[in-house]
Formats: C-alpha cells, sequence, structure tokens
C-alpha cells in the first residue's frame, strides 16, 4: 500500500510540511548528498513524514534533567515554536498565529512558510542517507578526544545528541524558535519536565 503524503496547512489529518513535488524540486536545486536523495515513492513519502514529526515535534519546549560526566545534573531546555498553533485541530505545529518571516512580513496562519518547507525537504534529504534521530554513539559517550599511545580518552561534561542538522536550522527563522536553555549545577527542578 502506498504511504499517501498529506500537507494541507491546519488539517487534522496532515502529516507533511510539504508534498513530493515540493520535495524533489528543492533537491533537484540542492547541491547533491551522497548517495542521492530518492524523491519519489514511499522511501521519498516516508523520508518526507519522518521529518515533519521530528520539525513538528517542537511545538513545546521540554526541561530535562541529566547529568555530566562528572556526576553533577544540569537541566537542558530544548528548542519550541514560537507563536500559538492556528486551529485546535490541527495534527501539526503549523500554521502559526504571529509568525513572521525573515523580512518581518505576518505569515497567513494557514499557510506554510517557504523557509519550513524547505527545512523540512533538507532534513528529509538528510534522513534518506542517515537517521539522524538514532543516538550517535560518540556524542551519547562524550568522546572529546582520542589518544592512540598509551591509549587516553576524553569525555566531555555536556552529552548531546542533534537531530536538526545546521542546515536545517540555518533554514528556520531564528525568531520562530525559542532558546535552547542549559543551567549547570541545579539540583531541584525549576518546573516539571513536559
Amino acid at each position: 500500500m502506498a504511504i499517501d503524503v498529506i500537507h494541507e496547512a491546519n488539517s487534522a489529518t496532515a502529516n507533511s510540511f510539504i508534498s513530493l513535488a515540493e520535495y524533489a524540486y528543492y533537491h533537484e536545486r540542492r547541491l547533491p548528498l551522497d548517495p542521492p536523495v530518492v524523491t519519489t515513492g514511499d522511501v521519498a513519502a516516508r523520508n518526507v513524514i519522518m521529518a515533519t514529526r521530528v520539525l513538528s515535534a517542537m511545538h513545546v519546549a521540554r526541561k530535562t534533567l541529566r547529568w555530566g560526566s562528572d556526576g553533577k545534573p544540569y537541566y537542558y531546555t530544548s528548542r519550541a515554536w514560537t507563536g500559538e498553533i492556528a486551529t485546535a485541530t490541527q495534527s501539526l505545529a503549523w500554521g502559526r498565529l504571529n509568525m513572521y518571516d525573515r523580512l518581518g512580513r505576518l505569515i497567513a496562519s494557514n499557510s506554510i512558510p517557504q523557509e519550513l518547507k524547505d527545512a523540512t525537504a533538507e532534513l528529509a534529504g538528510q534522513l534518506g542517507n542517515t537517521d539522524r534521530t538514532l543516538d550517535n554513539d560518540i556524542s551519547v559517550q562524550g568522546i572529546t578526544s582520542i589518544k592512540a599511545g598509551s591509549v587516553s580518552l576524553t569525555f566531555k561534561d555536556m552529552i548531546e545528541v542533534r537531530v536538526l542538522p545546521e542546515a536545517v536550522q540555518m533554514l528556520l527563522v531564528s525568531s520562530w524558535l525559542t532558546d535552547e536553555i542549559v543551567l549547570y549545577g541545579i539540583h531541584t527542578p525549576i518546573f516539571e519536565a513536559v
């Protein structure tokens, strides 16, 4: 059975910010990835839907308690979309109210801005080459250096796994997202994890 990509803003059944045609158009004009990006069929549909799922999941900031390699606790607050969802019934984080594009123009609450479409296409293409949603062993272990003579490993205090590549973050308008916050040495929660 074919995977349907539903890309209607504010729809209760939408599963993507972009159509497969928009995905293909973006990658026709992008520097090629290696291996080449599949832009048709179920593979493309799966990548576009997963990229949308990852981006849409940033609808609310999540505060989590983490422990550094030194045993000290810290809190990490993830990035989240600013503004508010346009309708109570929509399945995705966009359309949104009171959002502006890079040039300061108001974005219609029933539309998906081009910057978000491009970011979705970029992430979908990169997900097609490697699953960025999986934990990266080196990041999880926090290895910052390896020395061959007399074998030596150095671990960092903070362990962080980035699902969104820099290329995707750069395509998004900075005012659309809250900042990531890290509070070190905090022993009691400031607010509960969501």
